[in-house]
């Protein structure tokens, strides 16, 4: 028999739906204050929990430092939850991003705990940079009174994997800091690892450092349970979403299959802001996995295990493992596990199979260097399948109970046969009242200026121009207009020019102020959009210097990095800055978040 009557649950719902991790723990600990409360006195009036007088053994205790570096927010979820999982065992912590913390801090510190990712090509965060530059410079001290322990978060996929949170590992070590305990990398399926590493270091905490007898912990009642559960449009908790509409914003006769989605949120309760990120929950291609069973000659049926719970392998491999993507180290287990020589050289060259590692699948490796595997075998070997991430293209000010993604369908030819991107074409065979398992991921490292009248650089090609149909649309329902400049690249003007007609109607009404484009194939010699910042160099440089915001969104390999070097060119011809001026200079502006990225 539930606790609460129907209207109670509802109020409770509406009243927490939009509130973070760490807010919902502190409602939790407030009403668990409230349950522990003298009724019988008809005295209700309850300290808030930072009022709370902690014993004074526990006062005097070593306190745990944690700092996040939080490129898209998993590494600030970890954070935040194990502070909440210390505090509730009496232990005294403080949490911060890396960001608002003074490196210099850190010679003070007894025991610092990282939670930090990789960006990019093997880079820190933006949060972090200062904090790098500060351990690896000349001003580094000598940090012999420091214990620390590092949790890494990063992409397998990538050769530089996890690589931020190794060379913090090592640097701080080399600074005379002990390792209090040993590093762990996480993949994207970092749930289970983050949780094992939070339950270590809370019960290294507790051996070094035990709260004393008489300290009330931080209570997690029940209550706290049945609002969490009650929060949807989370990884834990996705909604449950009906597809309105989807629309071709490619000519048919563009080279690129590119769609809108637009996704119902009514009566999710669920919000978010421009500059957010929708995550979709999808399934492998069902011909694509009749093609992989049997040229591994395995039976749909066998049964196999995932984290000790049963699923045939057809099953398995439909909705949990990854399949169109594999790694290099996947390469070496296989090869290992196979006894295939030739692989295994292969596999450990990093400068080899560059190309084909990019694109290629399962069904490519078990058909080009074949080998008997049985069916747990391959399933150990494969990564769990995870949702799909887009940049959302809609405001919630312009579009009300509704978010619109921007996909680009990827097909291409590998190996003689047809590879379809496993996200993009389980979206394309969508149809109108078809519904997706979706939930939001805040990006804070991608948002508007608080002040409206800020100037904005937007510069996004292809689907990378995502995000700014949010932040305008946003801006217009808000009625603010200029103050907004858009660079836009694709390929042909006529095919290709995404969104094309909002863009002349957002200069018509005046809330976009500029507009520059960059269709690259239209001409000889192939124009892109750093070419045109680099064209409009000095008015761009004006903006900079009224305080102007850039925004960048694409391909960190290519685009992202074009425009980061055209910038710095731009800060060496117009600023008169050396080169090592003008990377500082952009440092700073990633510093004060005046230049944010999305890429990918």
């Amino acid at each position: 028999m539930s606790l609460l009557n129907e209207q109670q649950f509802s109020r409770i719902s509406t009243a927490v739906n939009d509130l973070t991790p760490a807010q919902l723990a502190w409602v939790g600990g407030y009403l668990s204050g409230l349950s522990l409360g003298d009724h019988s006195s008809g005295n209700n009036i309850i300290p808030f929990p930072q009022q709370i007088h902690v014993a004074p053994e526990a006062q005097q205790a070593i306190s745990t430092t944690i700092l996040y570096g939080s490129q898209t927010g998993n590494s600030k979820g970890i954070a935040e939850k194990l502070q909440q999982s210390l505090q509730a065992s009496g232990h005294a912590t403080q949490l911060k991003s890396l960001r608002d913390y003074r490196p210099q801090q850190l010679k003070k510190e007894q025991r610092v705990v990282f939670v930090i990712s990789t960006h990019g090509n093997g880079e820190p965060p933006d949060d972090a940079l200062a904090l790098f530059r500060f351990i690896n410079s000349s001003r580094a001290p000598k940090l012999n009174d420091l214990d620390f322990a590092v949790l890494a978060l990063g992409d397998s996929s990538y050769e530089e994997y996890c690589q931020t949170g190794q060379e913090l590992d090592l640097r701080l070590e080399a600074l005379g800091a002990t390792r209090w305990l040993n590093r762990i990398d996480c993949d994207v399926d970092f749930a289970e690892d983050a949780t094992s590493w939070r339950q270590q270091v809370l019960e290294k905490a507790d051996s070094e450092n035990k709260p004393a007898a008489n300290t009330v912990p931080f209570q997690q009642q029940p209550l706290n349970a049945a609002i969490q559960q009650a929060t949807v449009g989370t990884a834990e908790s996705p909604w449950t979403s009906e597809l309105l509409s989807f629309t071709p914003v490619t000519d048919p006769a563009s080279d690129k299959d590119v769609l809108h989605f637009e996704f119902s949120l009514e009566d999710s309760g669920i919000t978010y802001q421009p500059g957010d990120i929708l995550a979709v929950k999808i399934r492998n291609d069902a011909e694509l996995v009749t093609s992989l069973l049997e040229q591994a000659q395995l039976d749909a049926d066998t049964e196999i295990s995932i984290k000790d719970k049963p699923y045939s392998l057809q099953d398995a491999l439909l909705e949990k493992l990854e399949i169109t993507s594999l790694t290099r180290r996947q390469l070496q287990a296989y090869a290992t596990q196979t006894q295939h020589p030739e692989l295994e050289a292969l596999a450990a060259d990093k400068s080899a199979l560059v190309d084909w590692l990019e694109a290629a699948d399962w069904v490519d490796v078990l058909k080009e260097y074949p080998a008997p595997l049985d069916a747990q075998a391959l399933a150990d070997l494969l990564r769990p399948l995870k949702a799909r991430e887009y940049s959302i293209a809609s405001s919630l000010e312009a579009h009300p109970e509704e978010v619109h993604l921007l996909v680009k369908r990827v097909e291409y030819q590998q190996g003689g046969r047809a590879h379809l991107g496993a996200g993009s074409n389980w979206l394309a065979h969508l149809q109108e009242a078809d519904s997706a398992d979706i939930y939001i991921k805040q990006n804070t490292h991608f948002r508007l200026p608080e002040n409206d009248e800020t100037k904005v650089i937007m510069i996004g090609a292809g689907t990378g121009v995502a995000p700014f149909r949010s932040f305008l649309f946003d801006r217009e329902a808000k009625g603010v207009e200029g103050n907004s400049w858009l660079f836009f690249g694709e390929q042909h003007f006529r095919t290709d020019f995404l969104y094309q007609a909002e863009w002349l109607q957002h200069l018509k009404t005046g809330v976009l102020e500029r507009m520059d484009v960059a269709f690259s194939r239209d001409q000889a010699e192939k124009i892109y959009v750093q070419h045109r910042l680099l064209e409009q160099a000095e008015n761009l440089w004006a903006w900079l210097n009224e305080g102007a915001h850039v925004y960048v969104c694409g391909d960190m390999h290519k685009m992202a990095k074009d425009v980061h070097n055209a910038l710095l060119q731009i800060a060496v011809e117009q600023g008169g800055y050396s080169a090592e001026q003008a990377e500082q200079w952009l440092e700073q502006l990633i510093a004060d978040r005046r230049y944010q990225r999305d890429v990918y």
